[in-house]
């Protein structure tokens, strides 16, 4: 038995989803281990649970990184003089390219000590404030200094405070992605030892930095140093872990190209529970039934979704389109979505399920779709595949290899992102040809059943928690 920690943001518990689902998965097909789950989340607000604790799950601990802060002015004071000597050991990181991780966290040991305070302490601090405004000068003095400050005050606030966490004893760190939950498992596993096994559902930095040149709120002087702050975070995680898991080959090399060691990448796909799906017997309805599974947020681009449909309808005869899924996690978005029915005049044709058994769908839908704009092994779709339903997908993450790229033939079809013309096309080609459907189907049941079932995929984690944890011997419990 090991004690295994996982570390997530802004996932499970508190959001339904395919990371979510695959974590409950993992901690209840592993019941001779004990799991405790560190939580990265905006706000207390946020921690609302959505899923049934399996009873190996021994704590979960919530870590916000919207704090309030307050200021002791002594400290503050007290600290220009004892934290001076820090000052060219931060400068050593503001450009976050410093490729030894070793003397990356000295660093930020060093800077995040507890006697100087809490993170809005340190860095307001005159030696810190003195480290920003040398880099400043070297660097940035052609663009405004405010902007400039703000960016990495905030940068900072999050580094400092995280490393002030006391994170749980385990035997194995496992985050499932890198970013802040990466980061926050290498100062776990550098405080408390242990091993550091990493999964990466999508690849962080590649998405984040696809954030990043769309925002808004980001002025454009100042996107790079956000982009080289992920993927900082990703090659100090990197490098301290054990094992490094992909979903598929083509993201394993993603993280060879960031800096992984090769010899430490291991690709082990997502699976399902074949016995539920294989068994969905599909039960006609009237008209051309279609939908997704999907949370209704941005990353999905249900806007595009919806367009594709529009574009479709007009050679569409009893059509139904059905959204399955939480509508609640961005209800601003879910607000934007409903104004774009009314505006495309879909109301009698679009249905938004919220949360509900989407195995009660899979029952008499003929095509499911996908229009995220990044994503990673969608375990929708392999869900539908098995449930013996084609699928249109854009061509992100593992889409395309799954639907098109296997030896048993094509279960779907892929369309650009974005692109609501191509979707709309895919969706009339399905419909005046039912064969296609039938066929497609046939496939897409034999390609999840000879690739992806849960039994391999719990398989490969029972290997690797048996390996790392051996090397503690399970007496973190």
């Amino acid at each position: 038995m090991a004690r295994v920690c996982l570390i997530c943001e802004g996932s499970y518990p508190y959001v339904v989803g395919g990371v979510s689902s695959w974590i409950q998965d993992l901690v209840k097909s592993n019941e001779e281990h004990e799991f405790s789950i560190v939580c990265i989340i905006p706000n207390l607000e946020f921690a609302k649970v959505k899923y049934e604790i399996p009873k190996n799950i021994i704590g979960i601990k919530n870590i916000i990184l919207d704090k309030n802060y307050e200021i002791s002015p002594f400290k503050v004071f007290k600290n220009k003089i004892e934290f001076k000597k820090f000052q060219e050991d931060i400068k050593k990181i503001l450009n976050f390219k410093n490729n030894n991780s070793k003397e990356i966290m000295e660093v930020i040991e060093k800077i995040s000590n507890k006697k100087y305070g809490n993170s809005l302490e340190i860095i307001i601090n005159k030696s810190f404030w003195n480290s920003l405004i040398e880099y400043y000068e070297e660097n940035y003095k052609e663009v405004g200094f405010n902007t400039f400050y703000w960016t990495y005050r905030n940068i900072f606030l999050n580094l400092i405070s995280l490393a002030q966490e006391e994170m749980p004893l385990a035997d194995i760190y496992h985050p499932v992605a890198t970013g802040y939950s990466g980061y926050l498992s290498v100062l776990a596993k550098l405080k408390n030892k242990g091993s550091l096994v990493l999964t990466e559902h999508g690849i962080y930095p590649r998405e984040r930095e696809e954030e990043v040149i769309g925002a808004k709120w980001i002025e454009k002087d100042f996107k790079r140093i956000w982009i080289d702050f992920f993927y900082f975070l990703s090659r100090v995680t990197y490098d301290e872990c054990d094992k490094i898991i992909s979903l598929f080959h083509y993201n394993r090399e993603l993280q060879v190209e960031n800096g992984a060691e090769r010899k430490k990448c291991e690709v082990i796909p997502n699976g399902i529970d074949l016995d539920i799906y294989l068994k969905i017997k599909y039960e006609k309805r009237d008209g051309f039934n279609i939908g997704s599974v999907l949370r209704v947020v941005p990353i999905k681009d249900v806007k595009m979704m919806l367009k594709g449909f529009k574009m479709a309808l007009s050679r569409l005869k009893d059509t139904k389109m059905y959204l399955i899924g939480p509508t609640e996690e961005n209800e601003e978005y879910y607000k934007e979505c409903l104004e774009l029915v009314k505006n495309l005049q879909l109301e009698e044709y679009v249905i938004f399920t919220g949360r509900t058994d989407v195995k009660e769908y899979y029952k008499f839908l003929d095509v499911l779709m996908l229009t995220s704009i990044s994503e990673g092994q969608p375990l929708s779709i392999l869900e539908g595949l098995a449930s013996g339903i084609p699928f249109i997908a854009t061509d992100v993450g593992n889409c395309r290899e799954i639907l098109t790229e296997k030896e048993e033939g094509e279960a779907g079809i892929i369309v650009p992102p974005t692109s609501y013309a191509d979707l709309g096309e895919a969706i009339v080609s399905f419909y005046q040809n039912r064969e296609k459907i039938k066929d497609m189907g046939k496939i897409g049941r034999e390609i999840v059943k000879k690739y992806y079932s849960k039994k391999q995929f719990i398989d490969a984690y029972k290997k690797i928690y048996k390996e790392l944890g051996e090397q503690y011997g399970g007496n973190r419990i």
